[in-house]
C-alpha cells in the first residue's frame, strides 16, 4: 500500500469524495439524535428504503448532486459546496501544521488542524 503524502492526498478525488461522506454521515448522525430516531425512521421520513441508510451510514454509496441537495434538504440543512484553489488549501493547511507543531514542541507533542467542519 503506498502512503500518499498530505499534498497528494489533498489533489485526490477519492479524498473529497471520502470528506463528503463523512460530512452526510456526521449530519444523518447529528440528525437521529436529535430527534431521537433510528435508521428505520430515518428511511422513512427521507421515502427511502432502510437499506438506502445504511448504505449511507456505511459510506457505500456515491450521490448524484440533486440526490444529495434532496437528502440534505430533508433533514433541514443547505448543502454547500465551496470551490477552493487546491494550491491554496494546501498552503494554509501547511501554513496550520507548521504554527500548531512550533507551539506544541515544548510539550513535546504535535498535532495537526486539518481543514473541514
Amino acid at each position: 500500500m503506498k502512503v500518499m503524502k498530505r499534498e497528494e492526498l489533498l489533489r485526490n478525488k477519492g479524498y473529497w469524495i471520502s470528506k463528503i461522506q463523512i460530512d452526510l454521515y456526521n449530519e444523518f448522525i447529528d440528525y437521529m439524535e436529535k430527534n431521537n430516531i433510528n435508521q428505520t425512521e430515518l428511511a422513512k421520513r427521507l421515502g427511502v428504503s432502510k437499506g438506502y441508510i445504511s448504505q449511507v451510514l456505511n459510506g457505500d454509496f456515491n450521490h448524484k448532486i440533486s440526490k444529495l441537495v434532496e437528502l440534505s434538504l430533508a433533514i433541514n440543512k443547505v448543502p454547500e459546496i465551496n470551490f477552493r484553489d487546491v494550491d491554496q488549501v494546501i498552503n494554509e493547511e501547511r501554513n496550520t501544521v507548521d504554527f500548531t507543531h512550533s507551539q506544541s514542541e515544548d510539550e513535546n507533542k504535535s498535532s495537526i488542524n486539518l481543514p473541514g467542519k
